[in-house]
């Protein structure tokens, strides 16, 4: 779990690449125990991970990441209601909703 921390900064600050990488070692971390979801939680990965869902999705970095932090965060919201509420409030369902609307209008133009 002494990876949470620098994974978190990755989200932030990291190039495209390592958002992607980051999003993706801690939904990893996050699914292998309470205590590595726990951590997760308290290094405020929620916020950068709701942010990378924002990314411009024409670029294809952005795109994988942004998938990298929907699953991230889908592990991370299983079953935690007040994680839930906190992302309701912080207007997260709104960026939830636009990859999956983004998502769906790609898929129909294929």
């Amino acid at each position: 779990a002494g990876a949470v921390l620098p994974l978190t900064l990755l989200l932030t600050w990291g190039a495209g690449a390592a958002k992607k990488q980051a999003a993706s070692a801690l939904g990893a971390l996050a699914a292998a125990s309470k205590a590595n979801r726990d951590a997760v939680v308290e290094a405020e990965a929620v916020p950068p991970l709701l942010s990378l869902l924002q990314v411009d999705k024409a670029a294809a970095d952005g795109s994988a990441a942004a998938i990298e932090a929907a699953s991230a965060l889908a592990t991370l919201l299983s079953g935690d209601e007040p994680l839930q509420a906190a992302v309701v409030a912080e207007d997260g369902l709104a960026a939830i909703a636009a990859l999956l609307r983004d998502g769906a209008a790609k898929a129909a133009g294929e």
